[in-house]
C-alpha cells in the first residue's frame, strides 16, 4: 500500500513560503494555508470571534470585518498578547487543518501544510517531514516591506516573536534556500518534491 505523507512548510516572514507552495500547486499537489484558515476562522467561527472580543475588546471587529491594524498593534507590542491570540486561534486552525488533510488524503498521497509557526505552536509531530524555506533576514525584510507597505521596525517587531530561522535549520528535515533566483528556488523545490514522491511509491 502506498505511503501517504503530510508535509509541513515553514519559514520566517518574507522567506518565500508562498512562492514555494505555488510551485507545489502548479505540480498538482494540494496546499493547506494555515494563515488563510486562521483569517477565515477569525471572521466566521463564532466561538473564536467571542474569545477575540473578550481578550482584545470590541474594536477587534469593525462592521463585522476583522480590524487587522488594531489587532496587529495589540499583539506585536506584547508577548502576553501573542500568547493570548495563539491560544485562541491555534487550536481551531489545527483542528481545521487536520480535517482538511484527512479529506485530501482520499485523493492525494502527499498533502502540504503551509504554516509559519510550526515550531512555535509545537505541532512538528503532526508532520512526516518539515521543509524550511530559508532566506537572509535582509531580503526577508525588504520583501515584506514591499508586500505589506509597512516599516522595517514593524517587521522586526513581528520577527522577534518567531523562533530564529537559524535555529529552525537544525530542526527541519529539508531546507530550501531562497537567496538566489526564482528559477533556482523552483528547481530546489521540485528536487525535494521528487524525493518525497519517491517515498510514497
Amino acid at each position: 500500500m502506498a505511503k501517504k505523507l503530510k508535509i509541513g512548510i515553514t519559514g520566517g516572514i518574507g522567506s518565500g513560503k508562498s512562492v514555494v507552495t505555488g510551485f507545489l500547486k502548479e505540480s498538482g499537489y494540494p496546499v493547506i494555508k494555515s494563515d488563510e484558515i486562521a483569517k477565515e476562522l477569525m471572521l466566521k467561527d463564532e466561538k473564536v470571534k467571542k474569545k477575540l472580543v473578550a481578550a482584545f475588546g470590541v474594536e477587534v471587529f469593525e462592521n463585522n470585518v476583522l480590524n487587522t491594524k488594531y489587532l496587529a498593534e495589540k499583539i506585536f507590542n506584547s508577548k502576553e498578547n501573542v500568547v493570548k491570540i495563539n491560544s485562541i486561534v491555534h487550536p481551531a486552525v489545527i483542528k481545521k487543518n487536520d480535517e482538511l488533510a484527512k479529506q485530501l488524503f482520499n485523493e492525494y498521497r502527499i498533502v502540504f501544510v503551509e504554516s509559519a509557526l510550526i515550531y512555535e505552536a509545537k505541532i512538528q509531530d503532526k508532520f512526516d517531514f518539515i521543509i524550511l524555506v530559508y532566506s537572509d533576514e535582509t531580503d526577508r525584510i525588504k520583501r515584506t516591506v514591499l508586500r505589506e507597505k509597512t516599516t522595517v521596525e514593524e517587521i522586526k517587531k513581528r520577527m522577534a516573536f518567531q523562533i530564529p530561522d537559524e535555529k529552525k535549520k537544525n530542526l527541519a528535515h529539508f531546507v530550501i534556500e531562497n537567496n538566489s533566483t526564482i528559477d533556482d528556488l523552483k528547481s530546489r523545490t521540485l528536487f525535494i518534491l521528487n524525493l518525497l514522491k519517491s517515498i510514497t511509491i
